[in-house]
């Protein structure tokens, strides 16, 4: 770490803007599940409107989210080529633009716009943490949590008003699938700013963000602690997608209707919100992050274990309450841990995009391996089981990860954030 590099992300935050910056982050976040959620409300309408079988409904699904693995592996070297802020702002339009694509009325154009916006999206997952760390190295904490509140909230949110706004205009899902353009272009808007700004900032002071420093990608790659990250990372993503893809199914199949359970699914989003919020700031406090990591592991667990044993009554409300609980904490601390990890802005670049290419490409399986899992057996006990089991390898990958130590530089973070985590 440099003095320059040490002193300088303040500097950038000065000359951004905070609040602009700040809001920025949170449209940013708000953007990166709403493509997920919105298709899921309308699932139906799309396969009935194209008659698809079930391959293409799935590839409708799980193709972002192999998306997510497949493009965050080139962001390292775009970050370094154009800068973090401006390659954010491209993602986000792609993500605007693919949104918008999926009003016209062809399958191959839906399917190339839920893909295209995918791949932003992957761009985005692995920058927000990154700009978090030049913007607001002094609150990683604050801005972690506020970054990830948003992409957990998105997806409940999506889901929920989809099918009220194709209701308003007229029954046209496809309407209303594009409308979740709008959000995606207020944030380019917003990062455009910010990153005319950083742009003239960067004239003044070369390299002041360290993101071009060389070697970062070889330290991750050969670091045991990017490894536990990038596990605690996809393990943790497997579930995410697990569940959200499958809980209203559970539900439903239980003998609730398609409206409880899909508010199931948006109240345990909202509610994973609170953990997302307070996880980044309690472990950004911290020496060490074992603890943080373990209470995130056991409100999964619990959850889990409530909606294997619990049928549709209060207890299975009760055990989802824990689900989101969970959901929101180890995203949140997997993202927060992607900046305490890294010793330089650079290698939180790399470590970045690994644990997503990696994660993401894991996490893609959960969806799919519940269904098989379900169809085998023809019950949901085998699936949420195997849910629990893996929670082992994940508790492992956490307590590893969330030592005093970074994958760089063992005695000092740099960047503004000080040995062990803690904020300035």
């Amino acid at each position: 770490m440099t003095v320059r590099e040490e002193s300088s992300s303040p500097a950038a935050l000065r000359a951004v803007g905070a609040l602009t910056c700040a809001v920025a982050l949170i449209m940013m976040g708000v953007c990166l599940r709403l493509i997920f959620g919105s298709s899921s409300a309308v699932l139906s309408e799309i396969r009935d409107a194209y008659g698809l079988n079930g391959a293409e409904v799935a590839l409708l699904t799980t193709g972002p989210v192999l998306c997510l693995g497949l493009f965050s592996a080139a962001t390292p070297r775009l970050a370094r080529r154009y800068t973090a802020p401006l390659v954010a702002a491209v993602a986000l339009a792609m993500i605007a633009v693919g949104s918008a694509l999926r009003i016209l009325p062809s399958w191959p154009v839906l399917l190339g716009g839920t893909m295209l916006a995918g791949a932003g999206i992957a761009v985005g997952n692995v920058l927000g943490p990154v700009l978090v760390r030049i913007f607001f190295p002094h609150r990683i904490g604050l801005m972690t949590g506020l970054f990830t509140a948003m992409v957990c909230v998105s997806t409940g949110f999506a889901s929920a008003l989809t099918v009220p706004g194709a209701t308003a205009l007229g029954g046209s899902w496809r309407g209303a699938l594009a409308l979740w353009a709008v959000p995606a272009l207020v944030a380019v808007l917003l990062l455009a700013v910010v990153t005319v700004r950083y742009l003239r900032f960067r004239r003044n002071v070369p390299e002041a963000d360290g993101a071009d420093a060389p070697g970062a990608v070889r330290t991750v790659l050969r670091s045991p602690v990017a490894w536990a990250v990038t596990g605690f990372m996809g393990l943790q993503s497997l579930q995410a997608y697990a569940l959200i893809g499958w809980i209203p199914t559970i539900y439903r199949d239980r003998g609730l209707s398609a409206e409880t359970a899909g508010a199931m699914l948006a109240i345990g989003g909202l509610l994973s919100v609170l953990t997302a919020l307070t996880f980044p700031q309690w472990a950004a406090r911290r020496r060490e992050q074992r603890i943080v990591a373990v209470a995130a592991v056991a409100l999964q667990g619990i959850g889990v274990l409530g909606v294997l044993a619990f049928g549709n009554g209060i207890g299975a409300w009760i055990a989802n309450v824990f689900v989101g609980f969970g959901l929101g904490a180890m995203i949140s601390l997997a993202v927060t841990m992607m900046n305490l990890r890294a010793a330089t802005t650079a290698e939180a670049v790399s470590l970045s995009a690994m644990s997503q290419t990696v994660g993401y490409l894991l996490a893609a399986w959960g969806p799919m391996l519940m269904g098989v899992l379900h169809g085998v057996h023809g019950n949901w006990n085998l699936p949420l089981i195997s849910l629990l089991v893996l929670l082992i390898p994940l508790l492992l990958c956490g307590v590893f990860a969330g030592g005093d130590r970074t994958v760089g530089a063992p005695s000092a973070l740099g960047d503004g954030v000080q040995p062990g985590g803690q904020e300035a």
